[in-house]
């Protein structure tokens, strides 16, 4: 399976999929879990070679882990499902989602629309907390036309749902993850919000972390900050978007989820993970999580019908399956140089029924 998975991965760096990756891959064996790990390619097209251990903007798989923060503290009567964003954010009343409820959001069917460039007209010095304000209000009045009770992938309903938990918890969002979800699984040192860390911390990630895109707000290519420019105004700690990790710390998080089905962990009830998973109308998308959708899903063809995980646009993913009770995570920095580059979108169904082949054979 490694042998394989750095083959694919040279491949990758060949035809200007991304400068390297690394992949984790944690598969049961007789009674507990045995991880796997291969790295290809450079950090950036002309940088230091690829490893393991190298942090990457983990992008849009914040969500799985914001979500799953959500569902514990729901199982603490810390918050509930119901809670409407009307009475939860002020800031955020009269909006096109004041009536609605965190699960609408952690489900994308909260009506609101996909996205926004709203750190372009933040009227505030951005990652202040006047421009958290102002960004997560207007956030709450973007909606998609026709959208409510229909799956609309949305940034902004994770932005918003963030928050609820936030102050739900009493503690900043990047502190909630960390005691509902990061800590426990002893991962704090290997995922986090690289906006929440000290300023000693976040140097040293600027100098092993994968770059990402060359970003024209910014003026500069980032590297050690978020990619997202509506998080990086928000402070770099946001509900969508901001979790920096390696691949052996986000496999890790995929183990306990199946650990949860599979009744082997109390870290979730398994009903409430169930629910969490269960399909819902319009769209593929369940409670902080995508699935296997046929054969033209990003998980490759060979993935069982029960597989879940998430995406991330810097070119990211975690694909758990509990049926072959394996997990897979991919992390690129295919945005490097330019986000204009998709060949990703091609090469991770390649990867995954590459590394599944090997792994069955």
């Amino acid at each position: 399976m490694v042998r394989e998975a750095v083959r694919l991965i040279e491949a990758g760096v060949s035809g200007a999929v991304f400068p390297g990756a690394v992949a984790c891959f944690a598969f049961r064996e007789g009674a507990g879990w045995t991880y796997a790990e291969a790295a290809g390619g450079r950090l950036a097209y002309q940088g230091p070679k690829a490893e393991p251990k190298t942090p990457y903007d983990l992008a849009s798989i914040t969500k799985p882990f914001v979500a799953t923060a959500a569902l514990r503290m729901v199982e603490a009567g810390r918050i509930a499902l119901d809670q409407t964003v009307h009475a939860c954010l002020s800031d955020a009343r009269g909006g096109a989602a004041d009536q609605a409820t965190l699960e609408a959001l952690l489900t994308h069917r909260s009506g609101l629309a996909a996205w926004g460039g709203l750190y372009l007209d933040v009227p505030h010095e951005p990652g202040t907390s006047a421009a958290r304000r102002w960004i997560l209000a207007e956030a709450a009045r973007r909606p998609e036309e026709g959208a409510p009770g229909r799956c609309v992938y949305s940034d902004l309903g994770y932005m918003l749902a963030g928050e609820m938990l936030a102050r739900s918890a009493g503690r900043d969002l990047a502190e909630t993850v960390a005691q509902y979800v990061t800590q426990p699984l002893g991962l704090q040192d290997a995922v986090y919000y690289a906006g929440a860390l000290t300023s000693e911390r976040r140097a040293a990630l600027v100098r092993v972390a994968a770059p990402t895109e060359r970003c024209l707000w910014r003026g500069r290519i980032i590297r050690g900050e978020v990619h997202d420019e509506n998080c990086s105004a928000l402070g770099g700690v946001a509900g969508h978007a901001g979790l920096f990790g390696t691949a052996r710390g986000v496999a890790r998080f995929g183990v306990e989820l199946v650990d949860v089905l599979a009744e082997r962990s109390t870290f979730l009830k398994k009903a409430t993970l169930e629910d969490a998973l269960r399909a819902r109308p319009g769209g593929s998308y369940r409670l902080g999580f995508d699935v296997k959708t046929g054969d033209a899903s990003a998980a490759g063809k060979r993935a069982s019908d029960r597989t879940f995980g998430h995406l991330g646009f810097t070119g990211t993913s975690v694909w758990c399956d509990p049926e072959r009770e394996v997990v897979t995570v991919l992390l690129t920095n295919r945005v490097h140089p330019s986000r204009a580059n998709e060949k990703i979108k091609a090469f991770r169904p390649a990867f995954h029924d590459g590394v599944l082949a090997a792994f069955l054979a």
